[in-house]
């Protein structure tokens, strides 16, 4: 156990004994204590404590079985497995996982010593305008892909590496035609290798270097061993900073890592393509994370970032906290703002981070009520409530979510009672999930919800809480902006009934004359603007600019947001129902039932078409 022990940390014998500064957290006085003769250790500064195995999975990141198979390799034991782990599709597995890191490895090899060679000269020349150290290209491993076709193959095959093995590494790709055989997916591209946790490559991200190659950065598929939802670059290298410091540095991109590496700010991940997931949040876990600074563009995605961190961030009851670049600096990523401002300028932007808790409301308060909150109106107070509600229902019960109700109604000037009353009207209902929070929460599968109470009593028209529903920047219009940016969408919109689903006036009219043809998106712009809220009005300009899909997805987005449009009346259609109950008393009780009915199959069909449209594929 020492031995083992020892290899990772400095112990010095104590009586019956040994003792160092522990490796999971930072320390100057030694309190971690290994007791040879219990076969256990116990850290009494940061209370870790277990046995051997114990020990190298939570320093490296691995299940139980990994390790005890890794130490018996060590020392030469076998290890028979157990008839189920033995069947002929669990070999087949592990030889799949042992090909798949075998290919990944020597694809590595090959690109990085590639770039160190005559033929890697361009790309060791961008790297310099990059600013990245040749310490960083050997630390990271980066390499680089030949600008040819088939290249790969036949410089691993001389490694013993099959094409059966690269096709099932992501790395070739097979022939639909001229012949057959396979090309490779990766082509004058720079190389970043991504590791799991124990250092191993299991994937690749290429950033293109020609001007004309497609996308700028492309990833290695999903594979048996890479899933980008359950992977984060660069925390092979960042997870003994994250363990002593128990924070990590969340960015997006891979310059972004490296430049902060480069400074000193070795405890920074990448999300590798995607949003943060939960499973992210449990490798962070793993390695005693306890806290995630997110360091994003100060743009309108970057700015969007924090909100997506917060869905895995807050049920798992990590703390985060929001640090944006300052749009004065000049420059536009983590990468550059760390090169120009160095160790120092980092540290101070993220002492200066704010919790994501207190971002999420600040930015939803500004939105809906400028920056006087206080003295806004009652309809963009409840606007606000109504976009923080996803984030509260994703804390668990306790004292965090308390504390989240009570800043909402300080900086909205409401009791808190009161707030509280609002928010638990859906908890109180079974089974209802989280929704996602897009600014316009989606209402939870089921039957529709009961309208929440309202301010005061209605006088003679919809309550305050109905009529706020028209002026968020929901999907109906989020599915109108969608259709000025992609007008030969026309008829998709047509067939979802946009204009049905916009409220009488302006915004219907507009998406009218985009089903039959195309307007001038200043056009747009302009008429939007005089027929929509403020809130409203720059969600359009964020979806027809910088926030835009991809043109591929352009359609699958218009639909979901048509889709979502729709189960906002349905609901809207319920709580009128329930209105005209009101105040016929218990006469129309069974007309309600019918309704009642015939709503919530609608809503069913619906929820179970939003499912399809959001699967990836």
């Amino acid at each position: 156990m020492v031995a083992v022990i020892g290899r990772h940390m400095e112990l010095k014998r104590s009586g019956r004994t040994w003792k160092g500064n522990c490796i999971f957290h930072g320390e100057r006085t030694p309190s971690f204590h290994v007791y040879p003769e219990d076969k256990h250790f116990k850290c009494y500064g940061c209370g870790a404590y277990g046995d051997v195995f114990t020990f190298l999975q939570r320093l490296e990141g691995k299940e139980f079985p990994e390790v005890v198979r890794a130490l018996a390799q060590e020392v030469g034991v076998e290890i028979p497995e157990a008839a189920e782990e033995d069947s002929a599709e669990a070999r087949a597995k592990r030889k799949e996982r042992n090909e798949v890191l075998a290919a990944s490895d020597a694809a590595a090899r090959y690109w990085a010593a590639r770039l160190a060679s005559r033929f890697g000269a361009p790309a060791r020349a961008y790297l310099e305008r990059r600013g990245v150290t040749e310490e960083s290209v050997r630390r990271f491993r980066l390499g680089v892909a030949a600008d040819a076709w088939n290249d790969l193959a036949p410089r691993l095959k001389e490694k013993g590496i099959g094409v059966a093995a690269l096709q099932r590494a992501g790395l070739v790709i097979e022939r639909e035609r001229d012949g057959g055989g396979t090309y490779d997916r990766f082509r004058n591209r720079l190389m970043f290798p991504i590791a799991g946790m124990d250092g191993q490559v299991i994937g690749f991200g290429g950033r293109a270097l020609g001007e004309e190659q497609g996308a700028k950065y492309i990833n290695t598929p999903e594979t048996p061993l890479y899933k980008k939802s359950k992977v984060l670059y660069g925390l092979d290298l960042a997870r003994e900073t994250i363990r002593k410091t128990r924070s990590a540095v969340l960015v997006e991109g891979y310059f972004d890592v490296i430049g902060l590496h480069q400074v000193g700010v070795t405890g920074a991940v990448a999300v590798c393509g995607t949003a943060l997931t939960p499973e992210h949040v449990e490798l962070l876990s793993r390695c005693d994370c306890r806290e995630v600074a997110v360091l994003f563009d100060g743009d309108v995605a970057g700015l969007a970032a924090p909100a997506k961190a917060a869905q895995a961030l807050f049920p798992a009851g990590m703390a985060g906290k929001v640090a944006v670049l300052p749009s004065a600096a000049g420059k536009s990523d983590p990468d550059e703002y760390a090169r120009a401002n160095g160790r120092a300028g980092v540290d101070a932007l993220l002492a200066a981070a704010v919790p994501l808790s207190e971002f999420l409301v600040d930015r939803a308060v500004e939105r809906a009520c400028g920056d006087r909150p206080r003295e806004a109106a009652l309809e963009r107070k409840l606007a606000a409530v109504r976009e923080l509600e996803p984030f509260v229902r994703m804390m668990p019960e306790g004292l965090a979510r308390s504390v989240f109700e009570d800043m909402i109604a300080r900086r909205l000037d409401l009791d808190p009672g009161a707030l509280r009353t609002e928010l638990s009207a859906e908890r109180r209902r079974p089974g209802v999930p989280a929704p996602a929070p897009t600014g316009h929460p989606e209402r939870p599968s089921g039957a529709p919800s009961r309208p929440a109470p309202s301010a005061g009593p209605a006088r003679g028209g919809p309550s305050a809480h109905a009529r706020v529903r028209v002026l968020l920047p929901g999907p109906a219009a989020d599915a109108l902006a969608l259709l000025a940016a992609f007008p030969d969408l026309g008829p998709v919109a047509e067939e979802e009934r946009l204009p049905q689903l916009l409220p009488p006036g302006p915004l219907a009219d507009l998406a009218r004359d985009l089903v039959r043809g195309p307007v001038a998106l200043d056009d747009a712009l302009a008429r939007l603007s005089s027929g929509a809220d403020e809130a409203t009005a720059r969600r359009f300009r964020t979806l027809v600019g910088p926030g835009r899909p991809r043109p591929e997805e352009a359609e699958r987005e218009l639909r979901k947001a048509a889709v979502k449009a729709t189960l906002e009346r349905l609901d809207q259609e319920y709580g009128e129902a329930l209105r005209r109950v009101t105040k016929a008393g218990s006469a129309a009780a069974d007309g309600l039932d019918v309704t009642a009915q015939r709503l919530i199959n609608q809503r069913r069909d619906l929820q179970r078409r939003l499912r399809s449209l959001e699967r990836p594929g």
